[in-house]
């Protein structure tokens, strides 16, 4: 392993509490489409080389139904980039004293890095939904040296009321849209919130959020973060999948978009939040290549009012791409009136929008200033 594999804030961490006592024998790594299993004992160089990389382990798949000589489909849980842990943690500010609840124990290495900040006098409390990670975050936490942390098996969104309210919230999954009013009720004025924040268009970006005096909460958004979202808000491949004979009688239609629109569409350094920012409740699969080279399938799907999208994005071919739509939604006329918005007001990157979060547990996402409101949740 180069030095270039690990990043200088990810040594820092592996320095602080070292993360091999965290990861489980067996982890899981990607094959193909798939995913195997890896064994410590068998393959113990291998296994030493993805833990010390600054890249995530996956350490359950498929909800732990599946077991090693098995394959998986899908990633449950992980013990996270260690850089990427890193920057949540500087973004947190975690200081000694501090009362602090973290939502998804995971491996419990991330409880460890906070008791490391917060200790002697702070108290860090986390929050895992699934018993048997759970149980194996409280032995390896106990085995580590590090009995502080109080591991709660339970759901995350409702946050730990007995141990409120607290100086410092983080989450290691990511949330959809909306902030949990439990965790924002929780969160002692003055104290910071932080976690992985997405929409059904784009899962990827940092929250960091302060509550004011009078229970008001501010936060802004940076980074492009890939984190697994809480799993009662997890969606399947296809939310709603149209039959075929309804496929068929789609209204089919043209559109003016062309690649480079598509790229500035998906693209997270351009109008990727700001569209997802804009658009409610589609669910998005890209399948790139799906007809050849070039040749993209992207589809688009709301199960609460059976409407569904689908773009033919042949780049081989200069015609313009069709469009085939159902359902009461027409969801790609949305994106591109999202997509239209976004050139329209100059183009903002994700660093130019803000969510309030009033104390009646109302939201606002708003670009640039309050007043400019882009959406609202009410509670």
């Amino acid at each position: 392993m180069t030095g270039a594999d690990v990043t200088a804030p990810s040594q820092a961490l592996f320095d602080e509490v070292p993360r091999a006592a965290f990861i489980p024998d067996t982890i899981w790594v990607r094959d193909g489409d798939d995913f195997v299993a890896l064994s410590k004992h068998d393959e113990p160089d291998r296994w030493a080389e993805a833990v010390a990389a600054d890249a995530p382990v996956i350490t359950q798949v498929d909800l732990g139904e599946v077991r090693p000589g098995e394959r998986g489909s899908f990633p449950s849980s992980s013990s996270s980039q260690p850089s990427i842990v890193a920057e949540m943690l500087d973004a947190l500010d975690p200081r000694p004293g501090d009362s602090v609840l973290e939502i998804g124990t995971g491996t419990g290495w991330n409880a460890a890095l906070l008791h490391h900040r917060v200790a002697p006098a702070g108290q860090v409390t986390t929050i895992e939904v699934d018993p048997r990670l759970a149980d194996e975050a409280r032995r390896a936490l106990v085995n580590a040296g590090y009995d502080g942390p109080r591991v709660i098996t339970g759901d995350g969104l409702a946050g730990y009321p007995d141990g409120a309210p607290y100086e410092r919230i983080i989450s290691t999954a990511a949330i959809r849209e909306v902030v949990p009013v439990a965790w924002a009720s929780q969160l002692r004025p003055g104290g910071r919130l932080v976690t992985p924040w997405g929409t059904d268009w784009s899962n990827g970006v940092m929250l960091t959020l302060v509550k004011d005096a009078d229970g008001v909460g501010t936060g802004r958004f940076s980074g492009d973060l890939a984190f697994m979202r809480v799993r009662s808000q997890r969606r399947a491949l296809h939310a709603f999948e149209p039959d075929p004979a309804d496929i068929a009688a789609a209204d089919v239609s043209t559109t003016d978009c062309r690649g480079s629109d598509l790229d500035r569409m998906l693209n997270p350094k351009k109008g990727l939040f700001a569209i997802g920012a804009r658009l409610a409740a589609a669910n998005l699969v890209t399948e790139w290549g799906k007809y050849g080279r070039l040749h993209h399938n992207f589809e688009l799907d709301d199960p609460d009012t059976r409407s569904w999208a689908r773009l033919d994005a042949n780049l081989n071919d200069p015609a313009p791409f069709t469009v085939q739509q159902l359902g009461p939604r027409r969801l790609w006329d949305e994106v591109v009136a999202a997509y239209d918005w976004w050139y329209e007001n100059g183009e903002p990157g994700l660093d130019r929008f803000g969510l309030t979060v009033t104390p009646d547990g109302s939201q606002t996402l708003w670009l640039d200033d309050p007043a400019h409101i882009v959406r609202t949740w009410e509670h």
